[in-house]
């Protein structure tokens, strides 16, 4: 059979919208940029200023747009297909195909599995996107510490970059990566103890441990808000895959 994913659908109209956001970012700190050196020519100036203007109200919608709705609704619809593949119960008339990897029967000890498979695909992921935003992060903050001090460098200016490190969400979304991909790290490591003490062993208290890990997954996602980089997913696919087979095996499950 082949693998069928129409999840993927919603997220990749979120991946979509998020880059046009990105890009009206970046468009709007280069205005600021500009505004600044076209003091000395008021007609210039001003029509800048109304395209700035314009670019923060579509950015602040678009923005508010992918986090308070599409991106929860992506979120939602994946939610959804993971109870159905472990409950065995279709939810929606979606179609979701050889997407977890186990061969459990329909329970909570297939949910388990597939949150444990998650927490190692998601923590890969972060671990391999935050490095990215650190590097980011450090050089606009650096460039910061650096513009204060030179003497002689424009305050108006040095203001645009405190802007672009501060008042935006460079060092927020860094944090949030950061959070996510410890908490993932650790909810994984929890996981496996579970599971290599008491195997798939179906009792009311491996059940319970195994939902209240399932929540604080599913908790940690959704607070964080953060989209996971398809691109990054695409290239760890084969090798975090292979870890997962090794961890199944070892742990004989």
């Amino acid at each position: 059979m082949d693998r069928i994913d129409t999840v993927d659908n919603y997220f990749q109209l979120v991946t979509k919208v998020n880059k046009w956001s990105g890009y009206l970012f970046w468009f709007s700190v280069l205005c600021s940029c500009l505004v600044f050196f076209t003091e000395k020519n008021p007609l210039l100036n001003t029509g800048i200023n109304i395209v700035f203007i314009i670019i923060n109200v579509a950015y602040f919608i678009i923005s508010n747009w992918v986090s308070l709705s599409l991106l929860r609704e992506a979120q939602s619809k994946r939610r959804v297909h993971l109870l159905s593949n472990a409950l065995g119960v279709k939810l929606d008339d979606e179609q979701t195909q050889l997407f977890y990897n186990n061969t459990q029967k329909e329970s909570l000890i297939r949910l388990g599995m597939n949150v444990f498979e998650n927490t190692l695909f998601t923590w890969r992921v972060t671990e391999e996107m935050v490095k990215k935003e650190r590097v980011k992060v450090v050089f606009y903050i650096l460039l910061f510490i650096l513009l204060m001090l030179i003497n002689g460098v424009n305050i108006s200016f040095i203001s645009i970059i405190a802007q672009t490190v501060f008042t935006t969400g460079l060092i927020v979304n860094e944090i949030k990566l950061e959070i996510l991909r410890s908490s993932c790290k650790q909810l994984f490591n929890e996981f496996r103890q579970v599971f290599l003490n008491n195997g798939t062993k179906n009792s009311k208290k491996v059940s319970a441990i195994l939902l209240q890990l399932v929540f604080r997954y599913e908790t940690t996602v959704a607070s964080m808000g953060i989209l996971t980089s398809t691109k990054v997913f695409d290239e760890l696919n084969p090798k975090v895959s292979s870890e997962w087979e090794k961890v199944k095996e070892n742990l004989s499950l």
